[in-house]
């Protein structure tokens, strides 16, 4: 990289894998936070079963009420106004009520009857307490509590929920719960555990109110209920962990550990002419085709560099000649004295080496620019045969399976047979042949012209940059490369196949 460009940072591989492992570890504890949704459901079951225990709570209230007044049993038909109420509460901000009010002192003594029922309510009271863990309050008409669990004798009718019940209507609702010790500091993750659920429920006998029933408890919290399950909790925990070290090994085995090999062997390529070789462990489908396309790249790298080479040295060759001629004929011509006719030889000498270059120059940037020139797609002889019997007049072209489609696109095409035509045309043919044929799953193209053909001594140096046996009447030797050239951008083979007439090539899409 260059000294004056700075690097973006970007995570490794193996953070990017360890942020996702602690996503997956961090996950079961995440879970904590969305357990405030959960707590509305243990607030509506808290306040379903004291709304069922209110219920039988009355029911008894309003039986030993009427035994002792002496009255009529109480009438148990629906009361006016009085509907089956169902849980409604929830656990945020907006429906939690502050503490409750504290007691005050009695307004009034409690009737005779609401007395002499007063210690049996008591003990219906601490007897479902032990069992519910609910608290039980009793109040007359007036909201004095005169039997229960806690608060007996004092006064309660200044708390809404029991003026609502009072007016006869059952009323729940959540508190703040005021607790005397400090709770546990992983607590504030539940409302739940910070709320405290009343339910106030009227009390009617023979369609008369007598007073309401107060009931009290803490839901239950989500942690006991996770106390409750710690030995399946702890089997869960140790499947998340074993989850994640086998999804770490994962990652590592069929991600990070292949691509880190890759990396290594393409630091590697090149260094002492080692040729590139894939590692032996991949990992994915996916990894081991990004191998072979490396193994692939690095091989057309490496053939263009040895191309680069032989080129460069054709090219410092080829070019030494003319411009050594050049060089003589300036430095004769500077001479005042010579001859009109060797005058004229001398700069005969300048144009035709200057020509020379142009050609060389011309060809060497067709071939330079052949994979970029060469287009995939389909086309047949047919399309194009007319042009090029139009541009070689002199040739007479005949085709064999014109309309049979081959994968590369006209201007592509045409760029081939150009170079072939004017090759057979500079070597003195009169007819050229063009075959389109099926070789398997391969299409096949055979150029065949009438011409002298090649000797066996040339035949191995034909496809060589550069080389020509027309080298004094103008040629490059660069015609047949660029054919082949083009024919391998594609995907394509070219090569010269033997022949008892003339000269012979092959030009295969695979």
């Amino acid at each position: 990289m260059h000294a004056g460009l700075t690097r973006k940072w970007r995570p490794r591989l193996w953070a990017v894998v360890l942020l996702v492992l602690a996503l997956v570890l961090c996950l079961p504890f995440a879970g904590l936070i969305l357990f405030r949704f959960y707590d509305s459901q243990l607030v509506q079951q808290t306040e379903e079963s004291l709304l069922t225990q209110a219920a039988v709570m009355s029911a008894a209230y309003a039986e030993l009420y009427a035994g002792a007044a002496k009255s009529t049993p109480p009438d148990w038909g629906p009361v006016t106004g009085e509907r089956a109420v169902f849980p409604s509460l929830s656990v945020n901000s907006a429906t939690v009520l502050p503490p409750r009010p504290d007691a005050k002192p009695l307004s009034g003594p409690a009737g005779v009857p609401h007395r002499k029922i007063a210690t049996r309510l008591t003990r219906i009271a601490n007897a479902a307490q032990i069992q519910t863990l609910a608290g039980y309050r009793f109040l007359d008409a007036r909201g004095n509590v005169f039997a229960g669990t806690a608060e007996t004798g004092t006064f309660l009718g200044h708390v809404t929920e029991i003026q609502s019940a009072l007016a006869g209507k059952t009323t729940s609702v959540a508190r703040t719960r005021v607790r005397e010790d400090t709770p546990p500091a992983l607590y504030t993750l539940s409302r739940g555990a910070r709320v405290r659920v009343f339910v106030a429920m009227p009390v009617f006998a023979d369609q008369t109110l007598i007073g309401a029933v107060y009931l009290s408890r803490t839901p239950n919290h989500i942690f006991r209920f996770l106390y409750g399950e710690r030995f399946n909790l702890a089997k869960a925990t140790a499947f998340v962990a074993l989850s994640t070290v086998l999804i770490g090994y994962v990652f590592w085995r069929f991600i990070t550990r292949p691509i880190r090999l890759l990396i290594q062997r393409s630091q590697m390529a090149g260094h002492g002419g080692q040729a590139w070789e894939p590692p032996d462990q991949l990992g994915t489908r996916e990894i081991e085709d990004l191998s072979h396309s490396f193994q692939s790249l690095t091989a057309r790298l490496q053939n263009k560099q040895d191309a680069l080479k032989t080129y460069t040295a054709h090219v410092t060759h080829e070019l030494k000649s003319p411009l050594t001629a050049l060089k003589g004929a300036a430095e004769l011509l500077r001479d005042g004295d010579l001859p009109p006719a060797q005058r004229q030889r001398l700069l005969d000498t300048i144009d035709k080496g200057g020509k020379r270059m142009e050609d060389l120059l011309a060809n060497m940037r067709a071939f330079s620019l052949a994979d970029q020139s060469a287009m995939t797609g389909t086309s047949c002889l047919d399309d194009i045969t007319p042009q090029m019997s139009q541009a070689f007049p002199a040739l007479a072209i005949k085709t064999e399976n014109g309309a049979l489609p081959l994968p590369v696109a006209a201007p592509t095409l045409q760029i081939i047979l150009t170079h072939l035509l004017e090759n057979a045309h500079q070597h003195g043919a009169q007819e050229v042949g063009l075959t389109a044929y099926q070789d398997g799953a391969a299409t096949c193209l055979r150029v065949a012209d009438d011409g002298p053909g090649i000797s066996a001594g040339n035949a191995d140096k034909i496809l060589q940059p550069f080389f020509t046996t027309r080298r004094d009447s103008g040629g490059t030797g660069m015609g047949l490369n660029i054919v082949k050239a083009t024919g391998e951008a594609i995907g394509g083979s070219f090569s010269l196949i033997p022949s008892s007439q003339g000269a012979c090539f092959l030009l295969t899409f695979s």
